[in-house]
């Protein structure tokens, strides 16, 4: 068995701990430009790659006991950084596939052949460190617990390092680069031979050639494509349907928000419904917006109603930052107060001040058929709603659903729990209004009235054509209910229902 000082094998299983968790979380900012958020993501993550490094415990822990050696040591952490930066080349072909596999199995498939591999290699490293370090019998358990102690600090340290710092500041491609570089410069470290040297330097100048090959094709793709603390956030123009250039910002790969090149015409069809607020609601001063993105809503609001103000209550202060720089957004317009938390804890703060009213909510922050956040989908999030506005108040939400079939629940669900609050509630469907396009998934608007109101007189007194058009999509059908439960804080599902979203 050949020597390697303790010193050195605490900072080997230090690092590969701390590398360890920075891939898992990385892992979460990979898939969900594909798959989402939700919480099938993070099981399908966690439990792969603990089962990964369960496997590579028993096959490192065996493999030491036969003939433990700083080679094979050094070759373990050297394949573990190749199959990381396999990840860098093959994660667009596998999501591509996971795309078409659905949410949950594509979660699975994605997170076995991307995380599994370089997962297991790195869970060798610690009881193969065991076995190095192991000098006499009797001090067996407390080296092991020395070893396994670090290298759990490690991924504590990993954690903390990669949420707060490193995702944020450097995006998860150049995380990846720089996982794979530390893991073949540590196995150089852990075995300082001639012959490696050589096959280290020819891996770095495939590494780094790969990295300026992707970073200038990425750039000439996308005006941004950055990770923040809340999601990737990709930049970009493209040709729409009458040969004007739409700016399209996409939060995790779904179009969430975007503008006419040179017009003030809102881009997306369904952002128009929102215009149905004077409609419902006479005399509008002041509104509350969930979801600001490239805030084509709260400008579409701020022109229609020159003497109204706006709250965009926006998680993400990145967004806001593009939103200035490429989406024509007056951050210092007195009439436009921006808030940059989550929603949920902005009804809490709000509703707690009766004296805080609003004439209009209007919720756009389910912008995503495979994702949404559930704690503004319940009984108790509805509620605070409701108490945030004025008694004669209107609540307007977006929802990617179909209205009926075996793509419905989401919708179906989230009508139930808002019309057990509000008096009235009106379902536009804007692609499709007629019952044989019921099943069809597109993007629904929910009115709801804290007052009664006689819809059908509304459409009747109408005399702008443009609101016209979108009143005409006004869905007239009964809406099935029955076998669906109110959502609560406690029993929430959303993610079981918009999963059967993005079954292709």
């Amino acid at each position: 068995m050949q020597d390697i000082s303790i010193k050195k094998l605490y900072f080997i299983v230090f690092s590969t701990g701390a590398f360890v968790m920075i891939l898992e979380l990385i892992g979460s900012r990979i898939l969900a430009p594909v798959l989402g958020t939700s919480i099938f993501i993070w099981t399908s993550l966690i439990g792969i790659i603990l089962g990964a490094l369960s496997l590579g415990y028993y096959f490192g822990g065996k493999l030491a006991d036969k003939n433990p050696n700083t080679k094979t040591f050094s070759s373990l952490i050297f394949f573990s950084g190749i199959f990381v930066f396999f990840i860098i080349v093959a994660k667009e072909f596998i999501l591509e596939i996971s795309f078409f596999l659905g949410m949950k199995n594509g979660a699975v498939f994605s997170s076995i052949f991307l995380f599994a591999i370089p997962s297991f290699f790195l869970g060798t490293v610690s009881p193969y460190a065991a076995r190095l370090a192991m000098k006499k019998v009797e001090d067996s358990g407390k080296t092991i617990g020395n070893l396994y102690a670090v290298s759990t600090f490690g991924s504590i340290v990993g954690t903390f390092l990669a949420g707060f710092y490193l995702i944020p500041n450097f995006g998860s491609t150049n995380i990846l680069y720089a996982i794979t570089i530390g893991l073949l410069v540590i196995s150089l470290f852990a075995y300082q031979k001639r012959e490696k040297i050589g096959i280290l330097f020819l891996v770095f100048i495939v590494v780094f050639g790969f990295s300026v090959v992707s970073s200038a094709f990425n750039q000439e793709k996308y005006l941004v494509d950055e990770d923040t603390l809340y999601g990737h956030i990709r930049i970009y123009d493209k040709e729409g349907e009458d040969d004007r250039t739409i700016r399209v910002m996409s939060v995790e790969n779904f179009f969430d928000s975007g503008m006419i090149l040179g017009s003030d015409e809102l881009a997306f069809e369904y952002t128009k419904y929102y215009r149905l607020d004077g409609v419902f609601k006479d005399d509008i001063k002041r509104v509350v917006l969930f979801g600001g993105a490239a805030y084509s809503v709260a400008k579409d609001f701020l022109l229609r109603n020159r003497e109204g103000k706006i709250d965009v209550v926006e998680i993400d202060p990145k967004t806001t930052e593009f939103a200035e720089k490429y989406f024509n957004l007056d951050v210092g317009n007195e009439r436009l107060i921006i808030y940059h938390q989550d929603a949920r804890i902005f009804l809490n703060n709000v509703s707690r001040n009766n004296n805080d009213k609003y004439d209009i909510v209007y919720n756009d922050a389910f912008s995503s058929n495979c994702s949404a956040p559930f704690h503004l989908t319940t009984r108790e999030a509805i509620e605070k709603m409701y108490n945030i506005l004025n008694n004669d108040g209107v609540y307007i939400t977006n929802i990617i659903s179909a209205i009926s079939g075996k793509k419905s629940e989401f919708f179906r669900v989230e009508y139930k729990t808002i019309a057990e609050k509000f008096e009235n509630v009106f379902v536009f469907a804007t692609r499709d209004a007629s019952m044989d396009q019921s099943e069809t998934v597109q993007n629904i608007m929910i009115i709801a009235t804290k007052e009664n109101v006689d819809i059908d007189e509304m459409i009747d007194n109408n005399r702008d054509e443009d609101i016209a058009k979108l009143l005409d999509k006004y869905w007239k059908y009964e809406i099935q209910v029955n076998d669906v439960k109110i959502l609560t804080d406690d029993y929430a599902p959303v993610e079981h229902y918009t999963s059967k979203l993005c079954i292709f």
